[in-house]
């Protein structure tokens, strides 16, 4: 096989950057795309990283990427993997890039004694099959709610 993983470098926030927004309008969801790489550069490429990546390419031709963070399970009493974003370029899907990502996480979470991956997937997105496939499973007892930045103002209490 010649695709390969690799951390990705600070060079790659143009590429992560492109692959943010590829799936963005995949998912027909541009408008809420609002990161830039120069985010990406002051985020992911300091002392104290807000996330980690991962590019999954062959013959140095960048065809995947991961981003992902860690957070912590009050339950389990253990560092979670959360993956964010997984994204594999249209003409490279079923070619081993997505499992190859995967399975570096799966060795980043064991080598950082965490208790589980975590992925939030849209329901319409085509990919559950492949998370399925994989080991994942569905948990259906959360649901994911959101506050928009322009909403933090209605809780704070002056």
């Amino acid at each position: 096989m010649t695709i390969q993983v690799r951390p990705a470098k600070i060079q790659d926030c143009h590429t992560i950057h492109a692959f943010i927004q590829e799936l963005a309008d995949y998912l027909e969801l541009g408008n809420k795309m609002l990161a830039t790489p120069e985010d990406l550069l002051r985020d992911g490429f300091c002392s104290n990283p807000k996330f980690f990546s991962l590019i999954a390419h062959e013959f140095e031709k960048p065809i995947g990427v991961a981003v992902y963070f860690f957070t912590y399970s009050s339950w389990a009493g253990r560092k979670v993997l959360n993956l964010h974003d997984i994204i594999v370029t249209q003409g490279h899907r079923r070619s081993g890039a997505g499992r190859l990502l995967l399975s570096y996480l799966a060795e980043e979470a064991e080598r950082n004694d965490c208790a589980r991956i975590d992925l939030e997937v849209r329901s319409y997105n085509e990919a559950r099959k492949f998370y399925k496939e994989l080991g994942f499973t569905q948990d259906k007892s959360n649901l994911i709610y959101e506050l928009d930045r322009l909403n933090f103002k209605s809780l704070i209490l002056s």
